[in-house]
């Protein structure tokens, strides 16, 4: 019986199966096949999946911390680490709440998806929205009052009182 298969053969049917090998190793697709997808995964169904909504956030956010210091190096006052930390602890309550609205509006009963708190997210997007930008708009005439704003403050403020 004579081989149809020559050494070239062999040698590249040997790179292959070190390939195939060396990627079945890597500890890097193992880590993203048994970890990381299975977290987004897992954060998507129970903890938050409106990842659009939270770039605008994060934008809104920055904006109010970037005015917020701009505003007091304007009033020549101190910047410290403390402000920093608020914006720190602010972002971390709000991550808790839109968790909890998340679970509010993504809950199952018997397997079937609840609407009755459908509303609920798009009142707290807004809602978070709103505090974000009322603070922006106030750092931005406290930084120059010719773009007095001041009404549309006022009228935000008044939608945001406690009764």
């Amino acid at each position: 019986m004579k081989a149809d298969h020559t050494i070239d053969d062999w040698g590249v049917f040997k790179d292959c199966a070190v390939k195939f090998a060396s990627n079945f190793i890597d500890v890097k697709v193992w880590t993203f096949t048994f970890v990381i997808t299975p977290l987004f995964a897992f954060t998507e169904k129970y903890l938050f999946a409106d990842w659009g909504f939270l770039k605008w956030l994060t934008v809104f956010i920055m904006l109010d911390l970037v005015t917020g210091i701009a505003k007091a190096v304007k009033k020549k006052q101190v910047v410290t680490s403390y402000g920093i930390r608020r914006t720190v602890v602010k972002a971390l309550q709000y991550g808790v709440f839109l968790i909890v609205i998340h679970g509010l509006d993504s809950f199952e009963i018997k397997g079937e998806k609840t609407e009755i708190f459908g509303w609920i997210v798009t009142g707290a997007y807004s809602f978070l929205m709103g505090i974000e930008g009322k603070s922006i708009l106030e750092n931005i005439v406290a930084l120059d009052n010719r773009f007095d704003v001041k009404y549309f403050i006022e009228k935000i403020g008044e939608a945001f009182k406690r009764k």
